[in-house]
């Protein structure tokens, strides 16, 4: 099954870096491409696009409240990547639940990525949920309702929102590699949802969770994973020091 796209967005670097990446790759349909919000609006309500990129930088009004109505109307689940120039509109992005962000004009490494993401999340249906499967018996996962994982030898526990622990047995390696890119390792042991964290402290290398009360530790050797949003919340962040 292949993967739709629409593009909203008026910077020609940046939609031919999209395109030109994207153009490799058999799984990708390009339904549409404007640089006008009210028309790209009709056409997504339209077509129903599994991806949308949406420039966040020229909109004359509040680009969230318009990326809003759209999630409210559409029939399907559509991933939302934002495209901007500044990193605190990316974070933002982040926190209004975007799938994604890609810095314009777009480093080819980093469109990459998003690009084998997005196929590995189709491939594996992890659209909204994650299923187990053990014999014949079928767990199904809300990926927003998933806090943490953690590593158990040769399993992996699952920690949901609601305290609920969930095993699988599979490695913790096997779901870094299928999970959507919100899912970012931070420890042999753990892989946290980072749409759920409220507090990272870099000095004593620990990340803290929403609906948790405990911290889990990250190790330097996973300290990269963590430096791209590291950057975003220095612009982003009020000091009181």
């Amino acid at each position: 099954m292949g993967i739709s796209f629409y593009i909203i967005n008026d910077d020609e670097t940046t939609t031919r870096n999209l395109c030109d990446l994207i153009n490799e790759y058999n799984e990708f349909t390009c339904l549409g491409i404007t640089e006008n919000y009210e028309q790209g609006m009709n056409s997504i309500l339209k077509l129903n696009p599994d991806v949308l990129f949406i420039n966040l930088d020229s909109y004359s009004g509040d680009v969230f409240s318009f990326c809003q109505e759209v999630k409210d109307y559409l029939l399907n689940h559509s991933k939302f990547i934002a495209l901007s120039k500044d990193t605190s509109s990316s974070y933002l992005a982040l926190k209004n639940k975007f799938y994604d962000y890609i810095l314009k004009p777009g480093k080819e490494l980093e469109i990459r990525k998003i690009i084998l993401q997005l196929i590995k999340s189709k491939e594996y249906g992890l659209n909204e949920v994650l299923c187990l499967k053990s014999y014949k018996d079928y767990t199904i996962l809300q990926i927003e309702e998933i806090l943490f994982l953690k590593a158990d030898n040769n399993a992996t526990d699952f920690i949901m929102t609601n305290g609920k622990n969930i095993s699988a047995f599979k490695t913790l390696k096997f779901f870094e590699g299928v999970l959507p890119s919100s899912f970012i390792r931070i420890h042999n042991s753990y892989i946290i949802n980072k749409n759920h964290l409220s507090r990272i402290n870099f000095g004593k290398l620990k990340c803290f969770l929403d609906h948790s009360n405990i911290s889990l530790p990250f190790s330097r050797s996973y300290r990269h994973n963590l430096q791209s949003l590291e950057e975003l919340l220095k612009h982003k962040a009020i000091s009181f020091n």
